[in-house]
């Protein structure tokens, strides 16, 4: 499984299949309404209004150019290559891709339309490319400078929004926030849907019996972290695992049917990577 979404046809897809969503989001809904959406796209749209002429799909185009000529060393070829193919994509569906979802109402198709571009940016996030030039000029920027995706992104909206008050009234403005706001939201939840695991810490007297079930029963991983209790003084150990939703309760009841003192610590992860659990994206 983990071969085939490693593969080039996979991540395509992904790319493919994220494009249409967020072109969907914009031509089908936000377009109707002057939405302003953040990132490179939203300046490209910016621009579009003060220079007509010019379609939104060559302005984009225009503006990714000379992003990707910067970049050409910065990343692997890999990423290089299938950010390329995503700006094309996005490039190619903003020309041709045109529909009317109905919706009327501001608010409402400010929210419909930052949920939709949203979750089309979560699954292009989750292939091994990004959404186009300036994912890769991120990337150069946090490697070689430190700087952080979320400052560097706050940044370009902050710009774009900056121009955009030139042009589009602040009910537009505050509107085009709201769709962001739930485009960052709905992002972060697809992306969390791909790699959401479980960290459940473990406290028990029995940690011998109940990692030997842990590993060899229910084929997962653990480590074993030596600790004393602070009231009793007694040595014990905290058994530290890694598992998700669907495993969760049977973790749960294998390890109160071993010792119904233990105490059981689930918290919520955002992104799990490295070993078999989950592969590190290579940029």
């Amino acid at each position: 499984m983990r071969k085939f979404t490693d593969s080039l046809a996979w991540n395509i897809f992904l790319l493919a299949a994220g494009s249409f969503i967020f072109i969907v989001g914009y031509n089908g809904i936000a377009s109707y309404h002057d939405f302003v959406p953040g990132a490179l796209y939203g300046l490209a749209v910016v621009l579009q209004k003060i220079s007509p002429e010019i379609s939104l799909s060559r302005w984009y185009l225009l503006l990714n150019i000379p992003l990707f000529v910067i970049a050409w060393k910065g990343v692997s070829r890999r990423f290089f290559w299938l950010n390329l193919l995503t700006m094309g994509m996005i490039t190619l569906m903003t020309s041709y891709i045109h529909l009317d979802l109905g919706i009327r109402n501001e608010m409402y198709a400010a929210i419909a339309s930052g949920a939709v571009m949203g979750a089309g940016c979560g699954v292009i996030l989750r292939s091994y490319g990004g959404g186009g030039g300036l994912d890769v000029v991120a990337i150069i920027l946090n490697q070689r400078y430190g700087i952080r995706f979320g400052v560097f992104y706050f940044a370009v909206n902050a710009l774009v929004m900056g121009f955009a008050l030139s042009r589009f009234t602040p009910d537009k403005i505050i509107a085009s926030l709201v769709m962001l706001f739930v485009s960052s939201v709905l992002t972060e939840y697809v992306l969390s849907l791909f790699n959401q695991r479980k960290a459940v810490r473990i406290i028990s007297r029995e940690a011998e019996k109940i990692v030997y079930a842990i590993t060899r029963v229910n084929k997962m991983h653990a480590t074993v972290i030596p600790a004393k209790g602070g009231y009793s003084g007694d040595n014990m150990s905290m058994i530290y695992s890694i598992t998700d939703n669907l495993r969760l309760r049977s973790l749960e009841q294998l390890v109160f049917d071993i010792d119904p003192q233990a105490i059981f610590v689930v918290e919520n992860t955002f992104s799990v990577i490295g070993n078999n659990i989950n592969r590190r994206r290579a940029y």
